[in-house]
């Protein structure tokens, strides 16, 4: 089997969009909750978790395993997923729809039926990525994860009415994956509802280990020693207990220690941190462009009255 690809480093700081249309809002509320957990760049410790807990579902286990390119590229499959969230984030209306197009004609692709039994997921049931369910679950993922990041890593605790906000500026994000709003939760109360039902049906399979394994190795050029390890101890940290036992994560000693240090270094240094650095500088773009007042209407108007 050939050696899996290695990113540079560079490639883990993805460069924010152009400026885009002056005074442009985008999808998502310039500067309210969703804006704010999003521009923390911490929440990028958050993307392996993320991805877990997404193939735990069966059904997009078996979508990744068979049409996915992971086991080639996972490190790239991850910054480009992270791009495509800062850009609808962040982008102006026409970049957010253009980079969900452009998503929706991949996952357009991904569909077929299960060739294993797995609890609760017979052999041969069928599945498709934009399956209003599924496309929900994978949405959850990135909004849970987001904030239990972001609080633990980031020390950006919200209260419960910004929990509010941040679920309901989500939504716009989730229309844009095929989420329809039939299926999504009205109130975050509701939101942490599903997340707990669908959490406790999770089944995590060989497929699902696979992806694991895949996603938390070190792909970095140059490599860079303990980074692999590091990771495994965040994902432990924020997975729920039982899914990171499940995965292999159990969180030890030496991850338990791993995991701490990473917090309270970042938490003690966030307060510090020029905002170039402590945010995504997707976030920047997007307030100059807010705040830009739009190009004059070159369009005649009425003719004055005489």
């Amino acid at each position: 089997m050939p050696p899996l690809p290695r990113l540079p480093l560079s490639a883990v700081f993805p460069p924010p969009p152009p400026p885009g249309v002056a005074g442009d809002p985008g999808v998502c509320v310039p500067g309210g909750a969703f804006q704010r957990v999003s521009a923390e760049r911490a929440v990028v410790l958050g993307g392996p978790a993320a991805i877990l807990l997404q193939v735990a579902h069966p059904l997009v286990a078996e979508g990744v395993a068979v049409h996915s390119d992971y086991a080639s590229g996972p490190a790239r499959r991850l910054l480009g997923t992270l791009q495509a969230a800062l850009t609808i984030a962040f982008g102006d209306t026409e970049q957010a729809h253009a980079i969900a197009r452009h998503v929706g004609a991949q996952h357009a692709r991904v569909r077929g039926t299960t060739r294993r039994d797995a609890p609760g997921t017979p052999a041969g049931t069928p599945y498709r990525a934009d399956d209003p369910d599924l496309a929900l679950w994978v949405h959850a993922t990135l909004v849970w994860t987001a904030r239990r990041v972001a609080q633990r890593y980031a020390g950006l605790v919200l209260t419960p009415a910004e929990r509010e906000r941040h679920w309901q500026e989500s939504k716009p994000f989730a229309r844009l994956f095929a989420v329809p709003d039939r299926v999504l939760p009205g109130s975050v109360a509701e939101f942490d509802a599903y997340w707990e039902r669908t959490v406790a049906a999770l089944v995590v399979t060989d497929a699902a280990r696979s992806v694991a394994r895949d996603v938390l190795t070190q792909r970095t050029r140059p490599p860079l020693p303990g980074v692999a390890a590091l990771a495994r101890s965040v994902t432990a940290d924020v997975l729920p207990p039982h899914l990171a036992h499940a995965y292999d994560l159990a969180p030890t000693p030496g991850r338990r220690v791993a995991a701490a240090a990473l917090r309270g270094g970042l938490r003690t240094a966030r307060p510090v941190l020029p905002r170039a650095l402590a945010q995504w500088p997707h976030a920047e773009v997007a307030r100059r462009r807010v705040r830009r007042a739009p190009s004059p209407d070159p369009s005649p108007g009425p003719a004055a009255l005489p």
